[in-house]
């Protein structure tokens, strides 16, 4: 499945319009672009659902396991439409562990080694997110991680995230990404292939030409 990563309405919006996105991404980063906190993620959530929008996720942020646990708590108040978030630290999985005893189903974010896999694993997450551009602008294999990932936790969803092109999008679904979430930059360059924008173009111009004036 696809994802919007980002809270800008004025973003989403076309987007989301096409039906072939299944629902948005967020964290404190992706929040703050937009001029939005976690205060604004209930009336961010109730404008998605008007919008048809099936899955919104949301972070938990702290320091400390009683942190994580009280903000993912109020993530949770916010419907079982809303999944929770937590970063691959020992807090988050411990609140993951907590989660998903309780049948609440957790994603594991900002994942940039393939052993964070086995953790998430072990804390019963269903889904995990690699940070693909972030791992390969810092030196290693955000490619190779997706396809580790895919090998030694096979029962994980991949939620392929920090997408930066097309091209990339394409290689992470070739390496076992399940779902992606992609900037809206990045979702509208999918529409947009040159080649594909130029057949179009000439068929244009072809059914023009046969209409009589």
């Amino acid at each position: 499945m696809l994802y919007i990563d980002s809270a800008d309405r004025d973003q989403l919006a076309p987007l989301l319009d096409t039906g072939l996105f299944s629902g948005v991404t967020t964290n404190p980063t992706i929040l703050d672009r937009s001029g939005l906190s976690a205060a604004d993620l209930p009336a961010l959530a109730a404008w998605l659902r008007d919008r048809g929008v099936r899955r919104f996720y949301a972070q938990a942020t702290g320091e400390t396991v009683e942190e994580v646990r009280a903000t993912a708590a109020r993530i949770a108040d916010l419907g079982d439409d809303v999944v929770i978030k937590l970063v691959s630290t020992a807090p988050g999985l411990t609140v993951a562990r907590e989660l998903t005893d309780a049948g609440r189903y957790v994603l594991v974010t900002a994942v940039y080694h393939p052993t964070q896999a086995l953790l998430a694993a072990a804390a019963g997450a269903q889904e995990i997110a690699p940070y693909v551009g972030r791992t390969s602008e810092s030196g290693r294999d955000g490619i190779a991680l997706v396809a580790q990932i895919a090998r030694s936790a096979p029962d994980v969803r991949i939620l392929a995230a920090s997408l930066r092109s097309a091209d990339q999008v394409a290689e992470v679904a070739a390496a076992g990404a399940h779902d992606l979430t992609l900037a809206p930059a990045v979702a509208r360059a999918l529409f947009e292939d040159e080649l594909t924008l130029a057949a179009s173009a000439e068929f244009e111009a072809l059914v023009a030409a046969a209409v009589p004036s």
